[in-house]
Protein backbone atom coordinates (compact mmCIF):
# COMPACT_ATOMS: atom_id res chain seq x y z
CA UNK A 1 0.00 0.00 0.00
CA UNK A 2 0.57 3.44 -0.35
CA UNK A 3 3.79 4.53 2.05
CA UNK A 4 4.00 7.78 3.59
CA UNK A 5 2.10 9.93 1.30
CA UNK A 6 2.12 7.98 -1.33
CA UNK A 7 4.01 4.98 -3.49
CA UNK A 8 7.73 5.65 -3.45
CA UNK A 9 8.04 7.76 -6.34
CA UNK A 10 10.95 5.08 -7.79
CA UNK A 11 8.08 3.10 -8.74
CA UNK A 12 5.54 5.83 -9.61
CA UNK A 13 7.88 7.05 -12.54
CA UNK A 14 7.52 3.45 -14.46
CA UNK A 15 4.92 4.59 -16.48
CA UNK A 16 6.31 7.47 -17.90
CA UNK A 17 5.26 7.42 -21.63
CA UNK A 18 5.50 3.20 -21.87
CA UNK A 19 2.94 1.19 -23.85
CA UNK A 20 1.04 -1.88 -22.48
CA UNK A 21 2.34 -4.33 -23.79
CA UNK A 22 5.47 -6.46 -22.82
CA UNK A 23 7.94 -6.53 -25.81
CA UNK A 24 8.23 -10.00 -27.53
CA UNK A 25 11.64 -10.83 -27.17
CA UNK A 26 14.40 -9.72 -24.46
CA UNK A 27 16.42 -6.80 -24.71
CA UNK A 28 18.87 -4.76 -22.57
CA UNK A 29 17.93 -1.35 -21.72
CA UNK A 30 20.76 1.61 -23.10
CA UNK A 31 22.32 1.83 -20.10
CA UNK A 32 25.99 2.26 -19.64
CA UNK A 33 28.07 -0.72 -19.39
CA UNK A 34 28.70 0.21 -15.36
CA UNK A 35 24.98 0.40 -14.76
CA UNK A 36 22.91 -3.38 -14.39
CA UNK A 37 21.53 -4.99 -17.08
CA UNK A 38 17.54 -4.53 -17.56
CA UNK A 39 15.56 -6.95 -19.60
CA UNK A 40 11.49 -7.37 -20.01
CA UNK A 41 9.77 -10.44 -21.97
CA UNK A 42 6.61 -11.77 -22.49
CA UNK A 43 6.41 -15.78 -22.71
CA UNK A 44 4.47 -17.99 -24.81
CA UNK A 45 2.50 -19.23 -21.78
CA UNK A 46 1.75 -15.78 -20.75
CA UNK A 47 3.92 -14.94 -18.17
CA UNK A 48 6.16 -11.50 -18.17
CA UNK A 49 9.26 -11.48 -16.85
CA UNK A 50 11.77 -8.58 -16.04
CA UNK A 51 15.25 -8.66 -14.65
CA UNK A 52 17.97 -6.20 -13.54
CA UNK A 53 21.23 -8.44 -13.30
CA UNK A 54 23.46 -7.43 -10.93
CA UNK A 55 26.91 -9.09 -9.35
CA UNK A 56 24.94 -9.32 -5.66
CA UNK A 57 25.08 -12.65 -4.18
CA UNK A 58 21.22 -12.32 -2.68
CA UNK A 59 18.69 -12.32 -5.05
CA UNK A 60 15.39 -10.87 -4.30
CA UNK A 61 12.17 -12.44 -6.14
CA UNK A 62 8.31 -11.53 -6.60
CA UNK A 63 5.70 -12.62 -8.26
CA UNK A 64 3.24 -9.89 -9.10
CA UNK A 65 -0.50 -10.05 -9.84
CA UNK A 66 -2.58 -7.38 -11.38
CA UNK A 67 -5.47 -7.90 -8.67
CA UNK A 68 -5.31 -4.97 -6.64
CA UNK A 69 -8.03 -4.08 -4.89
CA UNK A 70 -9.42 -1.34 -7.93
CA UNK A 71 -10.71 -4.93 -9.60
CA UNK A 72 -13.16 -5.64 -6.68
CA UNK A 73 -16.95 -5.61 -6.92
CA UNK A 74 -19.35 -4.96 -4.54
CA UNK A 75 -19.66 -8.48 -4.04
CA UNK A 76 -16.25 -9.17 -2.98
CA UNK A 77 -15.31 -5.92 -1.63
CA UNK A 78 -11.77 -6.41 0.36
CA UNK A 79 -11.03 -9.72 -1.21
CA UNK A 80 -7.76 -8.35 -2.32
CA UNK A 81 -6.74 -7.63 1.51
CA UNK A 82 -7.96 -11.58 2.24
CA UNK A 83 -5.41 -12.78 -0.38
CA UNK A 84 -3.02 -10.53 0.99
CA UNK A 85 -3.00 -12.88 4.47
CA UNK A 86 -4.11 -15.85 2.43
CA UNK A 87 -0.18 -16.30 1.25
CA UNK A 88 0.10 -18.23 4.89
CA UNK A 89 -2.77 -21.17 3.20
CA UNK A 90 -1.77 -24.62 1.78
CA UNK A 91 -1.36 -24.62 -1.67
CA UNK A 92 -1.84 -27.90 -3.94
CA UNK A 93 1.29 -29.42 -3.20
CA UNK A 94 2.52 -27.87 0.09
CA UNK A 95 1.24 -27.05 3.74
CA UNK A 96 0.81 -24.12 5.91
CA UNK A 97 4.27 -26.04 7.53
CA UNK A 98 5.44 -27.20 4.71
CA UNK A 99 5.69 -23.32 2.74
CA UNK A 100 7.35 -22.02 6.56
CA UNK A 101 9.37 -24.80 6.67
CA UNK A 102 10.95 -24.94 3.09
CA UNK A 103 11.53 -21.03 3.25
CA UNK A 104 13.55 -20.99 6.53
CA UNK A 105 15.23 -24.15 5.29
CA UNK A 106 16.63 -21.95 1.99
CA UNK A 107 17.26 -19.04 5.13
CA UNK A 108 14.77 -17.21 3.04
CA UNK A 109 11.27 -15.73 3.68
CA UNK A 110 8.16 -15.02 1.64
CA UNK A 111 5.76 -12.06 2.28
CA UNK A 112 3.13 -10.49 0.83
CA UNK A 113 1.62 -6.80 0.06
CA UNK A 114 -0.53 -5.09 -1.89
CA UNK A 115 -1.50 -1.44 -3.59
CA UNK A 116 -4.49 -0.45 -5.62
CA UNK A 117 -3.05 -1.99 -8.42
CA UNK A 118 -1.15 -4.92 -7.80
CA UNK A 119 -0.50 -7.76 -5.11
CA UNK A 120 3.25 -8.49 -4.45
CA UNK A 121 4.60 -12.15 -3.55
CA UNK A 122 8.11 -11.52 -2.32
CA UNK A 123 11.27 -13.19 -1.51
CA UNK A 124 15.01 -12.75 -0.61
CA UNK A 125 17.22 -15.88 -1.41
CA UNK A 126 20.81 -16.72 -2.10
CA UNK A 127 21.45 -17.54 -5.58
CA UNK A 128 21.89 -21.14 -5.38
CA UNK A 129 18.17 -21.66 -4.02
CA UNK A 130 16.68 -19.49 -6.09
CA UNK A 131 14.74 -22.36 -8.43
CA UNK A 132 13.56 -23.82 -4.90
CA UNK A 133 11.92 -20.36 -3.97
CA UNK A 134 10.44 -19.73 -7.11
CA UNK A 135 8.66 -23.15 -6.96
CA UNK A 136 6.97 -22.07 -3.67
CA UNK A 137 6.12 -18.39 -5.05
CA UNK A 138 4.66 -20.43 -8.24
CA UNK A 139 2.56 -22.76 -5.35
CA UNK A 140 1.65 -19.19 -3.77
CA UNK A 141 0.09 -17.53 -6.99
CA UNK A 142 -0.92 -20.18 -9.39
CA UNK A 143 -1.70 -23.45 -6.94
CA UNK A 144 -3.93 -22.31 -4.33
CA UNK A 145 -6.31 -24.29 -2.50
CA UNK A 146 -8.68 -22.34 -0.44
CA UNK A 147 -10.12 -25.43 2.39
CA UNK A 148 -13.49 -23.87 3.81
CA UNK A 149 -12.14 -23.98 7.08
CA UNK A 150 -8.98 -22.18 5.90
CA UNK A 151 -11.09 -19.59 4.59
CA UNK A 152 -13.29 -19.07 8.05
CA UNK A 153 -10.55 -19.01 10.35
CA UNK A 154 -8.11 -16.07 8.07
CA UNK A 155 -11.31 -13.77 8.53
CA UNK A 156 -12.04 -14.90 12.53
CA UNK A 157 -8.27 -15.59 14.22
CA UNK A 158 -7.00 -12.84 16.05
CA UNK A 159 -3.68 -12.82 14.57
CA UNK A 160 -5.44 -13.05 10.85
CA UNK A 161 -7.67 -10.45 9.33
CA UNK A 162 -9.10 -8.93 12.62
CA UNK A 163 -5.66 -8.27 13.51
CA UNK A 164 -4.77 -6.24 10.39
CA UNK A 165 -8.07 -4.11 10.63
CA UNK A 166 -7.62 -3.74 14.12
CA UNK A 167 -3.91 -2.03 13.47
CA UNK A 168 -5.64 -0.21 10.28
CA UNK A 169 -8.16 1.73 12.87
CA UNK A 170 -5.14 2.63 15.02
CA UNK A 171 -3.96 5.08 12.01
CA UNK A 172 -5.98 7.88 11.48
CA UNK A 173 -3.42 9.10 8.74
CA UNK A 174 -3.90 6.42 6.89
CA UNK A 175 -7.33 6.21 7.09
CA UNK A 176 -7.55 9.72 6.18
CA UNK A 177 -5.56 8.69 2.69
CA UNK A 178 -7.82 5.91 2.52
CA UNK A 179 -11.16 8.42 2.68
CA UNK A 180 -9.50 10.66 0.12
CA UNK A 181 -9.26 7.49 -2.52
CA UNK A 182 -12.51 6.92 -2.22
CA UNK A 183 -14.03 10.41 -2.31
CA UNK A 184 -12.31 11.10 -5.61
CA UNK A 185 -12.59 8.19 -7.46
CA UNK A 186 -15.91 6.33 -5.53
CA UNK A 187 -14.81 3.14 -7.03
CA UNK A 188 -11.97 1.43 -9.31
CA UNK A 189 -9.53 3.57 -7.29
CA UNK A 190 -11.52 4.42 -4.85
CA UNK A 191 -11.66 1.17 -3.40
CA UNK A 192 -9.66 0.67 0.16
CA UNK A 193 -7.03 -1.90 0.72
CA UNK A 194 -8.28 -2.62 3.66
CA UNK A 195 -11.73 -5.38 4.23
CA UNK A 196 -14.64 -3.40 5.75
CA UNK A 197 -15.79 -4.79 8.86
CA UNK A 198 -19.12 -6.27 7.74
CA UNK A 199 -17.25 -8.61 4.91
CA UNK A 200 -15.63 -10.95 7.45
CA UNK A 201 -16.91 -13.85 7.55
CA UNK A 202 -18.98 -13.95 4.27
CA UNK A 203 -16.11 -14.68 1.94
CA UNK A 204 -16.30 -18.44 0.56
CA UNK A 205 -13.67 -20.59 -1.39
CA UNK A 206 -15.95 -20.13 -4.57
CA UNK A 207 -15.97 -16.80 -3.96
CA UNK A 208 -12.29 -15.83 -3.54
CA UNK A 209 -11.44 -18.90 -6.37
CA UNK A 210 -13.19 -16.77 -9.20
CA UNK A 211 -11.62 -13.46 -8.24
CA UNK A 212 -7.81 -15.22 -8.30
CA UNK A 213 -8.74 -17.07 -11.60
CA UNK A 214 -10.27 -13.69 -13.48
CA UNK A 215 -7.18 -11.61 -12.35
CA UNK A 216 -3.77 -14.00 -11.78
CA UNK A 217 -4.49 -14.47 -15.26
CA UNK A 218 -2.20 -14.45 -18.70
CA UNK A 219 -0.68 -11.07 -19.06
CA UNK A 220 -1.73 -10.12 -15.76
CA UNK A 221 0.84 -12.39 -13.76
CA UNK A 222 4.97 -11.51 -13.60
CA UNK A 223 8.13 -13.10 -12.04
CA UNK A 224 10.52 -10.78 -11.40
CA UNK A 225 14.39 -10.84 -10.13
CA UNK A 226 17.07 -8.29 -8.75
CA UNK A 227 20.51 -10.28 -8.69
CA UNK A 228 19.61 -12.85 -11.00
CA UNK A 229 20.70 -13.80 -14.70
CA UNK A 230 17.58 -12.99 -16.91
CA UNK A 231 17.95 -16.61 -19.02
CA UNK A 232 17.65 -18.12 -15.93
CA UNK A 233 14.70 -16.42 -14.76
CA UNK A 234 13.08 -16.44 -18.02
CA UNK A 235 13.30 -20.66 -17.63
CA UNK A 236 12.20 -20.80 -14.40
CA UNK A 237 8.70 -18.65 -15.30
CA UNK A 238 8.35 -21.34 -18.31
CA UNK A 239 7.71 -23.42 -16.05
CA UNK A 240 4.16 -21.54 -15.03
CA UNK A 241 1.10 -22.19 -15.79
CA UNK A 242 -1.10 -18.55 -15.41
CA UNK A 243 -5.15 -18.80 -15.56
CA UNK A 244 -6.53 -18.12 -18.97
CA UNK A 245 -7.62 -14.74 -19.23
CA UNK A 246 -11.06 -13.80 -18.99
CA UNK A 247 -10.93 -11.09 -21.74
CA UNK A 248 -13.34 -8.89 -19.72
CA UNK A 249 -12.51 -5.17 -20.06
CA UNK A 250 -10.77 -3.18 -17.08
CA UNK A 251 -12.93 -0.97 -15.35
CA UNK A 252 -10.92 2.65 -16.44
CA UNK A 253 -10.84 5.05 -13.06
CA UNK A 254 -12.64 8.49 -13.09
CA UNK A 255 -12.13 11.56 -10.56
CA UNK A 256 -14.99 12.74 -9.49
CA UNK A 257 -14.13 14.95 -6.41
CA UNK A 258 -15.97 14.63 -3.36
CA UNK A 259 -16.19 15.07 0.32
CA UNK A 260 -15.57 12.38 3.41
CA UNK A 261 -14.80 12.49 7.02
CA UNK A 262 -15.09 10.05 9.76
CA UNK A 263 -15.28 11.60 13.14
CA UNK A 264 -13.09 9.54 15.29
CA UNK A 265 -12.53 11.52 18.30
CA UNK A 266 -9.10 12.65 20.16
CA UNK A 267 -6.66 15.98 20.32
CA UNK A 268 -5.67 16.11 16.66
CA UNK A 269 -7.15 16.26 13.52
CA UNK A 270 -6.18 14.75 9.97
CA UNK A 271 -6.93 16.59 6.71
CA UNK A 272 -6.08 15.33 3.04
CA UNK A 273 -7.33 17.85 0.21
CA UNK A 274 -6.56 16.82 -3.42
CA UNK A 275 -7.31 17.76 -7.33
CA UNK A 276 -7.30 15.53 -9.96
CA UNK A 277 -3.67 14.77 -10.85
CA UNK A 278 -1.21 12.95 -13.86
CA UNK A 279 -1.39 9.56 -14.34
CA UNK A 280 1.63 7.33 -14.70
CA UNK A 281 1.84 7.42 -18.34
CA UNK A 282 1.13 10.71 -18.36
CA UNK A 283 3.44 13.31 -19.61
CA UNK A 284 2.62 15.57 -16.81
CA UNK A 285 3.88 12.90 -14.46
CA UNK A 286 7.58 13.88 -13.67
CA UNK A 287 6.55 18.05 -14.29
CA UNK A 288 4.11 17.11 -11.53
CA UNK A 289 6.35 15.53 -8.85
CA UNK A 290 8.31 18.54 -9.29
CA UNK A 291 5.88 20.98 -8.37
CA UNK A 292 5.16 18.54 -5.31
CA UNK A 293 8.25 19.36 -3.96
CA UNK A 294 8.18 23.13 -4.39
CA UNK A 295 5.10 22.90 -2.36
CA UNK A 296 7.34 20.78 -0.11
CA UNK A 297 6.99 17.45 1.21
CA UNK A 298 7.93 17.78 4.93
CA UNK A 299 10.61 18.19 7.08
CA UNK A 300 14.08 17.51 5.99
CA UNK A 301 15.77 18.01 9.43
CA UNK A 302 13.98 15.73 12.32
CA UNK A 303 11.80 17.58 14.70
CA UNK A 304 11.61 20.89 12.64
CA UNK A 305 8.62 22.07 10.69
CA UNK A 306 10.57 21.89 7.40
CA UNK A 307 9.84 26.09 6.59
CA UNK A 308 13.25 26.66 4.94
CA UNK A 309 12.32 25.27 1.71
CA UNK A 310 8.56 23.96 1.66
CA UNK A 311 5.67 26.77 0.72
CA UNK A 312 2.96 24.93 2.30
CA UNK A 313 4.91 24.78 5.59
CA UNK A 314 5.76 28.83 5.21
CA UNK A 315 2.08 29.47 4.72
CA UNK A 316 0.99 27.78 7.66
CA UNK A 317 3.50 28.73 9.96
CA UNK A 318 1.97 32.12 9.76
CA UNK A 319 -1.28 31.26 10.66
CA UNK A 320 -0.64 29.49 13.75
CA UNK A 321 2.09 29.12 16.37
CA UNK A 322 1.19 25.74 17.83
CA UNK A 323 2.86 22.51 16.76
CA UNK A 324 1.87 21.08 13.03
CA UNK A 325 2.81 18.97 9.84
CA UNK A 326 1.87 19.25 6.26
CA UNK A 327 3.01 17.65 3.24
CA UNK A 328 2.36 17.67 -0.68
CA UNK A 329 1.02 14.53 -1.85
CA UNK A 330 1.12 12.65 -4.74
CA UNK A 331 -0.66 9.39 -5.42
CA UNK A 332 -0.37 8.44 -9.21
CA UNK A 333 -2.30 5.03 -10.82
CA UNK A 334 -2.17 3.66 -14.10
CA UNK A 335 -5.30 5.46 -15.49
CA UNK A 336 -5.77 8.71 -12.71
CA UNK A 337 -3.82 10.23 -9.98
CA UNK A 338 -4.14 12.98 -6.95
CA UNK A 339 -2.29 16.15 -6.22
CA UNK A 340 -2.82 18.15 -3.12
CA UNK A 341 -1.50 18.34 0.54
CA UNK A 342 -2.16 16.62 4.04
CA UNK A 343 -2.34 18.20 7.35
CA UNK A 344 -2.20 17.51 11.13
CA UNK A 345 -2.80 20.14 14.17
CA UNK A 346 -4.37 20.27 17.49
CA UNK A 347 -8.30 20.29 16.97
CA UNK A 348 -8.08 24.06 18.28
CA UNK A 349 -5.74 24.85 15.16
CA UNK A 350 -7.18 22.77 12.40
CA UNK A 351 -9.21 25.22 10.62
CA UNK A 352 -6.44 27.66 10.49
CA UNK A 353 -3.89 25.20 9.13
CA UNK A 354 -6.35 23.58 6.79
CA UNK A 355 -6.92 27.29 5.35
CA UNK A 356 -2.99 28.38 5.26
CA UNK A 357 -2.08 25.09 3.49
CA UNK A 358 -5.37 25.23 1.06
CA UNK A 359 -4.66 29.05 0.19
CA UNK A 360 -1.42 28.38 -0.52
CA UNK A 361 -1.66 25.57 -3.08
CA UNK A 362 -4.61 27.53 -4.63
CA UNK A 363 -1.96 30.89 -5.23
CA UNK A 364 0.98 28.45 -6.39
CA UNK A 365 -1.65 26.49 -8.97
CA UNK A 366 -3.10 29.74 -9.79
CA UNK A 367 0.25 31.97 -10.10
CA UNK A 368 3.04 29.50 -11.33
CA UNK A 369 6.31 28.75 -9.59
CA UNK A 370 9.79 30.33 -11.01
CA UNK A 371 12.84 29.28 -12.39
CA UNK A 372 14.81 29.18 -9.04
CA UNK A 373 12.13 27.44 -7.23
CA UNK A 374 12.08 24.81 -10.30
CA UNK A 375 15.70 24.04 -10.19
CA UNK A 376 15.48 23.23 -6.38
CA UNK A 377 12.80 21.27 -6.64
CA UNK A 378 14.72 19.08 -9.61
CA UNK A 379 17.66 18.98 -7.14
CA UNK A 380 15.31 17.52 -4.23
CA UNK A 381 13.29 15.68 -6.97
CA UNK A 382 16.48 13.17 -8.12
CA UNK A 383 18.19 13.12 -4.79
CA UNK A 384 15.34 11.23 -3.49
CA UNK A 385 15.24 9.28 -6.50
CA UNK A 386 18.80 8.13 -5.66
CA UNK A 387 17.98 7.49 -2.08
CA UNK A 388 15.48 5.56 -3.33
CA UNK A 389 16.52 3.15 -5.37
CA UNK A 390 19.33 2.12 -2.71
CA UNK A 391 16.31 0.34 -1.35
CA UNK A 392 16.05 -3.18 -3.12
CA UNK A 393 12.43 -3.57 -1.54
CA UNK A 394 11.36 -0.39 -3.73
CA UNK A 395 13.44 -1.60 -7.20
CA UNK A 396 11.86 -5.00 -6.59
CA UNK A 397 8.71 -3.50 -6.83
CA UNK A 398 9.36 -0.90 -9.77
CA UNK A 399 10.88 -3.51 -11.34
CA UNK A 400 7.47 -5.78 -10.97
CA UNK A 401 5.16 -2.48 -12.45
CA UNK A 402 7.46 -1.91 -15.21
CA UNK A 403 7.51 -5.36 -16.51
CA UNK A 404 3.32 -5.19 -15.80
CA UNK A 405 2.59 -2.16 -17.74
CA UNK A 406 5.90 -0.93 -20.04
CA UNK A 407 7.63 -2.44 -23.02
CA UNK A 408 11.74 -1.32 -21.72
CA UNK A 409 12.88 -0.33 -18.01
CA UNK A 410 14.25 3.18 -17.90
CA UNK A 411 17.61 3.24 -16.44
CA UNK A 412 18.13 5.85 -12.96
CA UNK A 413 20.06 7.91 -15.78
CA UNK A 414 17.58 7.84 -17.88
CA UNK A 415 15.13 9.28 -15.55
CA UNK A 416 17.78 12.06 -14.09
CA UNK A 417 18.02 13.14 -17.82
CA UNK A 418 14.10 13.46 -18.05
CA UNK A 419 14.02 15.66 -14.97
CA UNK A 420 17.03 17.64 -16.31
CA UNK A 421 14.22 18.40 -19.53
CA UNK A 422 11.10 19.46 -17.48
CA UNK A 423 11.09 23.40 -18.00
CA UNK A 424 9.45 26.28 -15.50
CA UNK A 425 6.56 26.23 -18.44
CA UNK A 426 5.93 22.59 -18.31
CA UNK A 427 5.73 22.44 -14.83
CA UNK A 428 3.73 26.13 -14.61
CA UNK A 429 1.16 24.70 -17.34
CA UNK A 430 0.90 21.11 -15.34
CA UNK A 431 -0.14 23.29 -12.32
CA UNK A 432 -2.84 25.19 -14.07
CA UNK A 433 -4.17 21.89 -15.35
CA UNK A 434 -4.62 20.25 -12.19
CA UNK A 435 -5.70 23.59 -11.02
CA UNK A 436 -8.86 23.58 -13.23
CA UNK A 437 -10.28 20.00 -11.55
CA UNK A 438 -12.26 20.45 -8.61
CA UNK A 439 -10.79 19.75 -5.27
CA UNK A 440 -11.59 16.70 -2.90
CA UNK A 441 -11.44 16.25 0.95
CA UNK A 442 -11.32 13.72 3.54
CA UNK A 443 -11.05 14.49 6.97
CA UNK A 444 -10.19 11.86 10.42
CA UNK A 445 -9.45 11.75 13.60
CA UNK A 446 -11.27 14.40 15.51
CA UNK A 447 -13.01 16.56 12.99
CA UNK A 448 -15.05 18.96 14.93
CA UNK A 449 -13.09 22.34 14.06
CA UNK A 450 -12.13 21.11 10.44
CA UNK A 451 -14.34 23.44 7.63
CA UNK A 452 -15.56 21.77 5.23
CA UNK A 453 -14.71 21.52 1.56
CA UNK A 454 -16.78 24.24 -0.15
CA UNK A 455 -15.69 26.60 2.61
CA UNK A 456 -11.78 26.24 3.05
CA UNK A 457 -11.00 28.33 0.08
CA UNK A 458 -13.25 31.28 0.79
Amino acid sequence: MATGLTRPLARSLKGRMFSAAAQPEARASTSTDSEPKCYIKKLNNGMLVGTIETPSPLTRLAVVANAGSRFESAENLGVSHFLRQAARLRTENLSQVGITRSSLQLGSDVTCMGTRENIFYKSNVTRNCVGTMVEILQELTTRQVFKPWEVSDLQTSPDALPLDLAVFKTQPFLHCVELLHSAAFRDTLGRSLYAPDHMLGKYNPAQITQYVKSNFSTGRLALVGVGICHEELEELASGFEPYASAGSPIEKAFYHSGELRHNTGGDLSYVAVAYGGPSQADKDLLPAEILKHVLGVGPHIKYSLGTATSQLAKAVSQSTDHPFAVSSLTANYSDGGLFGFTAVAPVSQAEKVVRAAANQLKTVLSNGVSDADVNRAKTQLKAEMCMQFENPDILLNWLGEQTLYSDQILTPDEIYKLVDNVTTADVNAVAKKISSSKPSMAATGNTGNVPYLDRIFS
